[in-house]
């Protein structure tokens, strides 16, 4: 009767084989326009939000039973409403020492990498950014990005031959060989390419650059510990089922 039992519970669909609801009211998102991870896709007459973050988020809330309501802040806003608890999660989060005050982080769910963005035409043999830097390449970066320590003392050794601005600009900048790649991030960088027009001209290296996961942030002021571990517990379920293939692949631009 047990194993019987344990069947007939994982033959439920996700949205039914947890137990009750785990939230009485809405949990309040703050997003900021940062496609593919969240932003507003035209849909008729109507806008949608979508993005991978967005669909794992909802992927997660439906194993736990909780209603989400998203609200577009600008992303240093979402991050002050989440400490003082006017928002409930943040998405797409780098994990940062002075956020732990007021933040829990979920589980990791996206690998977080960014790319060297070259053009097509060129052929740059360096297996790594330290060695291409140190062939006089002039570089691109996203002005207060953060690429880890080991690619901010790469970038400070190389001052001379890095320039900050934003995506945009690098993007142009590339196109037309004032810079010789930049840095950017695997899934958001194709679709900035694409909206500017030159998704066919600009791939990113070979070489490894940067890897850093990413997180939801979870506000110590509205939510416990106990909801913590049992997000992380669907969070989990999400990226061991087909779900998360799906998603990921939702979002990989196609090459």
């Amino acid at each position: 009767m047990r194993l019987l039992f344990l069947c007939l519970i994982f033959s439920l669909p996700a949205s039914l084989a947890w137990a009750k609801p785990l939230c009485t009211t809405p949990l309040r998102v703050g997003f900021d326009n940062w496609p593919p991870y969240h932003y507003y896709q035209q849909d008729g007459v109507s806008r949608q939000l979508r993005g991978f973050a967005v669909d794992y988020l909802n992927a997660i809330s439906t194993r736990l039973g909780c209603r989400l309501v998203y609200i577009e802040r600008p992303w240093k806003r979402v991050l002050q409403d989440l400490a003082q608890g006017r928002l409930d999660i943040a998405m797409e989060a780098y994990f940062f020492d002075d956020r732990v005050r007021y933040a829990w982080f979920s589980s990791a769910y996206n690998p977080g990498r960014s790319a060297l963005w070259v053009r097509k035409i060129d052929n740059y043999a360096e297996p790594d950014l330290a060695s291409w830097l140190a062939k006089g390449h002039t570089l691109g970066v996203t002005k207060d990005y953060y690429y880890g320590a080991e690619i901010a003392a790469l970038l400070l050794r190389y001052q001379a031959q890095v320039s900050q601005v934003n995506d945009a600009q690098n993007y142009r900048k590339l196109q037309l060989g004032r810079i010789d790649g930049f840095l950017g991030d695997i899934l958001a960088t194709p679709w900035g390419l694409k909206k500017e027009g030159l998704a066919e001209g600009i791939v990113p290296h070979a070489m490894r650059v940067y890897e850093t996961p990413t997180y939801f942030m979870l506000s110590k002021r509205t939510l416990s510990s106990d909801f913590v571990a049992r997000f992380n517990q669907a969070l989990g379920a999400v990226g061991k089922s087909d779900e998360h293939a799906l998603i990921w692949r939702r979002y990989t631009p196609a090459r």
